[in-house]
């Protein structure tokens, strides 16, 4: 299992690429719910989501070897920047396998970081199969970011950092996808202050960890349906749900019009621009589905990457 020491370790290894994220008070949505509510803005983070973190701690920790041959995972979008910036950062050759659906948007995005981009058929499993090839063809070291601790570790910096900026708080929320985000800040911020309530977030259309989380055990939901396209893991991973359950007190769910609406009310009130799956978290308070009337809440907003028009659609409506 991962610990808070696993975590402070390579929180001191982080460059100084990776942003200290500042906590931004929203004082009209503290008022719309009756909390005081703290944004922890990895929107803001390099590359535009808190996915550089576990990025850098991965390759950073490979051997001599692994480096010079390079390193790939797959990855929809946010991780997929981060791994491509840091392995330039490190000078480590990285690619990622991408699916036929991806955005255009997110493919040249993540081209533009110096990566090599390899398309895959729209389906699930084919991601795993097409790394698994890479390696025995080309040598490269495949991560399946699902189930690799250094992910895990690597996000629970944020926990610590939370806990170093709000010791007080009562309430810590989180979106979640395959679950590793939300393990690493859990750990941390559980092993630092038990008593504060960690809730992870999904959408509707995307709620494995949900039904595993009520279930109790590993559940798959085949063919997501969102708008929060850095949020559709059809399955938990593993080492992920087994820190949910020790250190996560609940798990809901929010709809993509409520998403949707967050983003608007974030960028109305905060100025900060929120990608779908970054704005769960505040939709999960301003709709009731979590509880947090007169306590300190922190949200954490875990990414900013939006297509420009899609989020101008948002504010035209």
């Amino acid at each position: 299992m991962v610990t808070l020491e696993e975590i402070e370790k390579a929180r001191k290894e982080l460059p100084s690429d990776i942003v200290y994220t500042p906590l931004v008070r929203a004082e009209a949505i503290s008022d719309q719910v009756g909390a005081e509510v703290q944004l922890k803005t990895e929107n803001l983070q390099v590359t535009g989501s808190y996915k550089s973190r576990a990025a850098y701690t991965i390759l950073n920790r490979l051997s001599d070897g692994q480096k010079k041959r390079g390193a790939a995972i797959s990855s929809s979008g946010n991780f997929a920047a981060a791994f491509a910036y840091m392995g330039q950062l490190l000078g480590i050759p990285t690619t990622i396998v991408m699916m036929e659906k991806t955005s255009p948007y997110k493919v040249d995005r993540t081209r533009k970081f110096g990566t090599e981009v390899v398309i895959c058929e729209n389906r699930n499993q084919a991601r795993w199969e097409t790394l698994e090839k890479l390696e025995a063809e080309q040598g490269i070291t495949a991560i399946n970011t699902w189930e690799y601790s250094d992910v895990v570790i690597g996000h629970g910096s944020i926990g610590a950092e939370i806990m170093e900026q709000a010791p007080d708080v009562e309430v810590v929320l989180v979106p979640i996808s395959s679950g590793g985000l939300i393990a690493g800040i859990a750990t941390a911020v559980k092993t630092l202050k038990p008593a504060v309530q960690v809730v992870g977030i999904q959408p509707e259309g995307s709620q494995a960890m949900y039904q595993s989380f009520q279930k109790k055990e590993l559940c798959e939901v085949p063919e997501p349906k969102t708008v929060c396209d850095a949020l559709v893991a059809p399955r938990p991973g593993g080492l992920p749900f087994e820190l949910v359950k020790k250190y996560v007190d609940d798990v809901v769910l929010v709809s993509d019009e409520q998403v949707i609406d967050a983003i608007r009310i974030l960028i109305s009130t905060t100025k900060l621009v929120v990608e779908p799956g970054g704005a769960v978290g505040v939709a999960a308070m301003l709709n009731g589905v979590v509880d947090v009337k007169g306590k300190k809440v922190v949200a954490l907003l875990s990414g900013g990457n939006i297509e420009p028009a899609q989020l101008g659609g948002y504010l035209a409506t």
